[in-house]
């Protein structure tokens, strides 16, 4: 993956994460917990990763690139922060597109580590979403990924299928498909009001619709 297509990865993730302190009115977050967030967010997927594909010392601090670029991303946070929160579609484009960025480059990570592409499936969905839950760790709540909730997993899911089927032919354009159906099937669910249901038979494999739309 291309150093900066990683950087955008890592700066999205970030800046997500930091929009999650700045928005959090259960709790009061000071710049150090915003700080903190911004690098679960950031970089936790990544490690996340690295671990499992046996990537050691891991990606990201092998250069000051990642660490600079979490850094400006809670600095935009904190300048402009408040305005973006206030565009919910903003802030769901955001949401998708770390989502998406993240399943890629583990995907990406894994095949080239020589791993079957099940496993690099599994890789790219876990780095994915492992920084919401370790912030949800962090928080003491449970992860929503694990709840009744948006199906954030299964659009992780989607864009490192894509990716792993596509990236055969043209690894770029792979990596576009990829996020590019991570955008759309977010954006398609929260507009749809669709969650992910509870388990109680086999209907749990289905999506069911909320009554009220998430916002």
């Amino acid at each position: 993956m291309p150093l900066w297509l990683a950087l955008v990865t890592v700066g999205v993730n970030a800046l997500v994460g930091a929009l999650q302190a700045s928005i959090d009115d259960d709790h009061h977050w000071d710049i150090v917990g915003m700080a903190t967030f911004g690098l679960l967010m950031g970089l936790g997927g990544g490690f996340i990763r690295d671990l499992l594909v046996g990537n050691l010392p891991v990606e990201s601090l092998r250069t000051p690139w990642y660490l600079a670029t979490v850094l400006g991303a809670i600095l935009l946070s904190l300048a402009v922060g408040e305005h973006i929160a206030r565009v919910t579609l903003l802030v769901e484009v955001l949401e998708a597109l770390a989502l998406g960025l993240f399943s890629v480059a583990g995907v990406a990570y894994a095949l080239r580590a020589d791993l079957p592409i099940i496993a690099g499936i599994f890789v790219g969905v876990v780095s994915a979403v492992g920084g919401g839950v370790l912030l949800a760790v962090l928080k003491n709540e449970v992860p929503r990924i694990l709840l009744a909730s948006a199906p954030l997993a299964l659009v992780a899911l989607v864009a490192a299928l894509v990716y792993a089927g596509t990236a055969v032919w043209d690894s770029r354009a792979a990596a576009l498909a990829g996020v590019a159906s991570a955008l759309v099937s977010h954006v398609a669910t929260r507009t749809l009001g669709l969650r992910t249901r509870r388990v109680s038979d086999g209907s749990a494999l289905l999506l069911t619709r909320s009554a009220r739309r998430s916002r």
